[in-house]
């Protein structure tokens, strides 16, 4: 005969939780045994504010999609005080992470972001065999060699910009020093009252006359002339 619920009243739903709480030494051993699975063990206590502190993060962490392939144990060591003492618990609470019964880490005290940092350390998934680490492994190459090619393309193109850049910072300068020329050329045009190809043509041959004299320059020895 089945149970009469109260008209008007709803079911009530227990939270699901992946949290598994160790009884005996026993079930402890047993769930460290489990092969190549990744155990979290927290050891805790009703008396510990730290312990209690760090529950509603524990819950968060058990349902979080990243961590799916950890499995999380919970040791109060008041109930079971061999577990604490065999794992060598000193502090309250104490997080371990097993695989293959071999312990890989540990830290105390009531850290959730450095809790969260030794997880994603050593929650990596296994290594992939046959035709997908094959796979995997020409992916890698592939996409290795597209990025080559798209650093070369780079390179190519800063070192391009960087000659057109001096390019036209050298026709800059030699603009400034043309218009310096006509400048001076002019204003020495109107201090002498005449006109601007006039002047031009008697610089023009001022430079001719200068460099005809310094090749008609002769150097004499002092003591030559002695």
């Amino acid at each position: 005969m089945s149970a009469r619920r109260r008209p008007g009243g709803a079911r009530k739903m227990k939270a699901f939780s992946r949290i598994e709480t160790m009884t005996n030494e026993g079930q402890f051993d047993r769930a460290l045994k489990r092969k190549d699975q990744l155990i979290l063990v927290e050891f805790v206590s009703n008396y510990s504010p730290s312990s209690k502190s760090m529950a509603p993060y524990m819950q968060t962490l058990s349902r979080t999609g990243e961590f799916k392939r950890i499995r999380f144990l919970r040791v109060d060591i008041e109930a079971v005080p061999a577990v604490a003492e065999k794992c060598n618990v000193k502090a309250l609470p104490t997080y371990q992470i097993y695989k293959n019964g071999e312990k890989l880490e540990e830290m105390s005290g009531a850290l959730p972001s450095k809790l969260v940092a030794m997880m994603k350390e050593h929650n990596f998934k296994p290594k992939q065999g046959g035709l997908k680490k094959i796979v995997g492994v020409v992916l890698g190459i592939t996409f290795g060699v597209f990025g080559l090619i798209k650093l070369k393309a780079g390179v190519e193109a800063a070192e391009k910009a960087a000659e057109e850049r001096k390019e036209l910072e050298k026709r800059a300068a030699e603009e400034r020093a043309r218009r310096e020329r006509d400048a001076l050329r002019q204003q020495r045009a109107r201090s002498r009252g005449v006109s601007i190809p006039q002047q031009e043509e008697e610089d023009d041959e001022g430079q001719f006359e200068d460099e005809d004299d310094d090749e008609d320059y002769e150097y004499y020895d002092d003591d030559e002339d002695e």
